[in-house]
């Protein structure tokens, strides 16, 4: 690689929609799916982005969370910014005594001098033109707006250790940037460096397009727009739009609106997003491996999978007889099956107090509750062990259990969490994420509403990854009571039928062969 003397920058565009591997592409391949017009002595390929506005607010969390992640995993020199950079200080300026300020060519000379991206000559030649470049014809504003920018270079540059290979750096910006930081965007874009600022405000584009520099700059839309929120520090539970939930919406809109083989076992870590899917499409996947769902994704060494988390409403037609045929049809020899019982008395008053010790706020203390009389689960692999103790934090972190307090929401879900049935815990250790995946199906047929602690399991599954099902034939208000409605989906299938007798289902030993079904799980929703 030469010295990068002579090579221009050229902005090229990204696709939004395989943005990440757009970005992961180094030096020689941009080139080569280009056409193959240059070498790498020759052009320097680089993107100039801005993502502005948001889609939903989880799965917008998970796409710039899993873009960040892309990125820091690429070891590629990577910078993620979300705060305003600092200023020249006066030990920088002590860097110019003696510089003769009254003639442009002094004042340039010194700030290129000043430009030293270390063992990058060739990005630091580029830095320097582009300094003198965009500083031309600015008169007495040159050092006034050159120093912050040779500052914020030689920080940025020297922290993530760029050097002129086929290694890109890259600079991700979060939020809506100050003026001054836009122009050291539009700056680090003429210094060989691939540019993305992502901001759920669509004011941000205001902000960029008052910049004179920034007329290169890509902007892609996207539907929504939102204040600026924190940064997401991990994947959150979110929910999948299906095909053919996606063509249902789109139908409506003009009605009424004017392959991939894997190892057995392959991988240890998983989160779960909910599918978004029409009443009947619910029926037709629930069979389907996860790997063949919409929305499966293997991240690294975590795979995404795409579940059912549904309450069933009504029974279409008033038809039992086809009800009750429909619900047998979906046990499998890994789903639990149970029928509501009338609700045991809260859990003791003495929960809260019991669980204290193992959690500050909402932070759980893995380490105390792993080495604690709490933790009764050392049959199982620590891999599961961990990934139990993960969906705890996730449950308590995202909000969606409905509590009086949360000393309260926290308590139930440690005690949900670390009294799982045996046969709960046997599903979980027979999962491969890739494959089956275990079902708990609820039938609810009784006045009784679901307890605080019914609940907090229900959740709880959908998050270690089960496919959950609530049928209501009579309508009553169940999940709903301590579950947020953003958790699971609910469908309208009929009208309601109410005094009906739930049949004594058997869960097949296989799918081709009945067992009877013993009383394993008939006390499961009494637990205290």
């Amino acid at each position: 690689m030469n010295s990068g003397m002579n090579m221009p920058v050229e902005v090229i565009s990204a696709d939004i929609n395989k943005l990440s591997e757009d970005l992961l592409e180094e030096h020689a391949m941009r080139l080569y799916t280009r056409g193959g017009h240059f070498t790498k002595d020759q052009l320097m390929p680089v993107y100039f982005l801005l993502v502005a506005g948001c889609t939903d607010r989880d799965n917008y969390s998970n796409f710039i969370f899993s873009l960040r992640e892309d990125m820091k995993k690429s070891r590629r020199p990577f910078a993620f910014i979300d705060t305003p950079l600092a200023k020249p200080t006066e030990n920088t300026l002590s860097f110019f005594s003696g510089v003769d300020f009254s003639k442009r060519s002094a004042v340039i000379s010194a700030l290129c001098r000043y430009i030293f991206l270390k063992n990058d000559p060739g990005r630091t030649y580029i830095a320097q033109k582009a300094l003198g470049d965009m500083t031309a014809g600015m008169g007495d504003r040159i050092m006034e707006v050159g120093l912050p920018l040779a500052e914020k270079i030689n920080t940025v540059a020297n922290a993530i250790g760029t050097g002129f290979s086929d290694k890109i750096p890259m600079i991700m910006y979060y939020g809506i940037p100050a003026p001054e930081d836009v122009l050291f965007l539009c700056y680090a874009q003429r210094c060989a460096m691939d540019v993305v600022c992502i901001c759920p405000d669509k004011k941000v584009i205001d902000v960029f397009k008052a910049c004179p520099f920034a007329e290169k700059m890509q902007i892609e839309e996207l539907p929504g727009t939102s204040a600026v929120f924190p940064f997401p520090t991990r994947l959150v539970k979110a929910k999948i739009a299906t095909t053919a939930y996606n063509a249902e919406r789109e139908l409506d809109t003009m009605l009424y609106s004017g392959d991939t083989m894997f190892r057995d076992r392959q991988f240890s870590k998983m989160d779960s997003a909910v599918l978004k899917t029409t009443y009947d499409e619910m029926f037709m996947l629930w069979d389907q491996e996860a790997k063949y769902r919409s929305g499966f994704e293997v991240r690294g060494d975590r795979v995404i999978i795409p579940t059912v988390f549904a309450k069933i409403n009504g029974v279409p037609g008033g038809d039992m007889r086809e009800y009750w045929k429909k619900i047998d049809d979906m046990l499998t020899p890994s789903t639990v099956c149970i029928s509501k019982k009338p609700t045991r008395p809260a859990a003791d008053s003495g929960l809260i107090a019991e669980y204290a010790p193992y959690h500050r706020g909402k932070k759980l203390d893995i380490r105390r509750i792993r080495s604690s009389p709490l933790n009764k689960y050392g049959f199982i692999s620590e891999e599961l062990l961990d990934l139990i103790f993960e969906k705890l934090q996730a449950v308590i972190d995202d909000g969606l259990l409905m509590m009086d307090s949360e000393d309260e929401m926290v308590s139930y879900v440690l005690y949900a969490g670390l009294n799982m049935d045996r046969p709960i815990l046997r599903h979980m250790m027979q999962h491969d994420y890739t494959k089956d995946v275990p079902k708990f199906v609820v039938i609810d047929a009784i006045e009784d509403t679901f307890s605080k602690m019914e609940c907090t399991q229900l959740l709880l599954f959908s998050y270690l990854g089960f496919d959950v099902t609530v049928f209501s034939p009579c309508g009553y208000r169940d999940v709903e009571t301590y579950v947020s409605d953003a958790a699971f989906e609910t469908h309208y299938a009929g009208e309601y039928v109410n005094n009906v007798t739930v049949p004594n289902f058997k869960v097949p030993d296989n799918p081709g062969r009945k067992k009877k079904k013993g009383g394993l799980f008939k006390n499961f929703f009494g637990i205290k």
